[in-house]
């Protein structure tokens, strides 16, 4: 029986580097790169969520940026069942598979069982749940599921969306899949994770020059955003970044201040990406001098 081809999955920090170490790996090979990250699914804002979108290429095909409208809204299942489509597909055609991405739970929903992440959504269950306060959703769904609580990040316990989708795959009896989803049986691929690992005082500085570098950009982006989509309920307000340029932009706070409060965002969530990628034991960690030193061919 012969081996199912390798997919490749690149992870690290915000500015660790690996969309450029996508890019040198594929070389002039027949290879497909699939970003997982969530804010780089909707269109705009290429600056500020970093789509490090490469000069066009005849052996280059990029994947899962600007799937979705500013208003719209994509979750982990939603994501998986797209990728997972184009990998099948990509495979096909004997190319080459690279996934760049640091949004665990898209990671997550796509390489663990379809039923873990792919419950479909319960709109009745959403709206009895949108009522309830945050200390409430705890609550719940600590006496539900209280091993699934305790494994979320602080981020993730005081975000009501978050824990109202735990609370809903908590909930599902059946563990309904939606209808595309590749289970592990079904897969089409093994998935290869590598790792790099970047120093945090080296990371910071990285952060804070990549901020300075696009800061005057993603202002523009910002307040093309806000004069398009005012409703500032929508979840991509929520992209790191968005919440100082707007105060920026309404003269509440300064320029400096405003890249200070966008580096500061940076680093905490590159933190609470370390916490998130150290329970994930499959991953083979490099440091920087060994990553320019990996070969494709010996990855895969």
């Amino acid at each position: 029986m012969s081996l199912k081809p390798k997919v490749l999955i690149i992870v690290g920090t915000t500015a660790s580097g690996k969309t450029a170490l996508a890019l040198r790996l594929a070389g002039n090979a027949p290879t497909s790169i699939i970003s997982a990250d969530s804010r780089q699914v909707y269109q705009g804002l290429d600056v500020l969520t970093g789509k490090d979108i490469p000069a066009e290429k005849a052996n280059l095909r990029l994947f899962g940026l600007d799937l979705i409208a500013p208003d719209q809204t994509m979750n982990a299942a939603q994501y998986s069942d797209y990728a997972r489509k184009v990998i099948a597909l990509e495979i096909k055609e004997h190319r080459q598979v690279i996934i760049v991405g640091g949004t665990g739970f898209y990671l997550q929903a796509l390489v663990g069982p379809a039923s873990l992440a792919a419950v479909a959504p319960n709109d009745r269950l959403r709206q009895e749940l949108n009522r309830l306060p945050l200390g409430e959703l705890q609550h719940r769904l600590k006496e539900i599921d209280a091993k699934r609580l305790a494994a979320m990040n602080q981020s993730d316990v005081a975000n009501p969306r978050r824990l109202i989708r735990a609370i809903e795959i908590a909930l599902a009896p059946t563990r309904t899949v939606l209808v595309g989803g590749l289970g592990y049986k079904d897969s089409p691929c093994r998935f290869t994770w590598i790792g790099i690992r970047v120093p945090l005082t080296i990371l910071k500085e990285r952060i804070a020059a990549r901020v300075e570098a696009r800061l005057d950009a993603a202002v523009t982006e910002v307040q093309d955003l806000l004069a398009a989509y005012p409703d500032r309920s929508l979840p991509i307000y929520t992209s790191l970044g968005v919440a100082p340029i707007s105060r920026f932009l309404a003269g509440a706070i300064s320029r400096g201040e405003a890249r200070q409060l966008w580096t500061t965002e940076e680093v905490q969530y590159a933190k609470r990406q370390l916490t998130w990628f150290a329970k994930q034991q499959q991953i083979i960690w490099y440091d920087l001098d060994e990553v320019s030193k990996l070969n494709l061919d010996k990855l895969v």
